[in-house]
């Protein structure tokens, strides 16, 4: 069943579809056993042209929200925790020796995606439940300026064809 999203998420789902694009061409990648540089070097540009300012809007605007609305702290802890395993892992794949690649795309994908869900369905559910009609407009504010991009019709080297 489809989750409804309140207009002022709208934005950040409609991302979240691409990331979820993202971590699915990553694994047709790994299945295929593809080189790891073309899937590494879409890792990192997904990193610098969306994934990173992403993160940046959402823990700027969601991160206060847990000081006002005690039942998003624990969601709003979790989503940075996961917002610095990524990070991490984006680290590693910047650095890894080649032997440990494939490993690493695939740590990427899959926390990608388990990321994603748990925004999807449990962070932005309690939201839409907790929060004012005035905060979400603040949100809403904050969020409709978010482009809309298709990263990965955007990118040039179509690996996971």
């Amino acid at each position: 069943m489809a989750l409804h999203r309140d207009q002022a998420l709208q934005p950040l789902s409609r991302q979240h579809h691409q990331g979820l694009m993202v971590s699915l061409l990553l694994t047709k990648g790994l299945k295929k056993n593809l080189a790891t540089k073309p899937m590494r070097d879409f890792i990192l540009q997904f990193w610098q042209d969306d994934l990173c300012k992403h993160f940046e809007v959402e823990e700027k605007t969601l991160k206060p929200l847990a000081k006002s609305y005690a039942s998003l702290e624990p969601l709003i802890t979790r989503m940075l925790l996961e917002h610095q395993q990524i990070v991490l892992i984006i680290n590693r794949i910047n650095n890894v020796a080649r032997a440990e690649q494939l490993e690493t795309i695939k740590a990427f994908a899959d926390q990608l995606e388990l990321h994603i869900r748990f925004e999807e369905r449990e962070l932005f559910e309690q939201i839409q439940l907790t929060l004012s009609e005035e905060d979400m407009s603040v949100l809403n504010l904050a969020f409709n300026t978010i482009a809309e991009k298709d990263f990965c019709e955007r990118y040039d080297n179509k690996f996971w064809e």
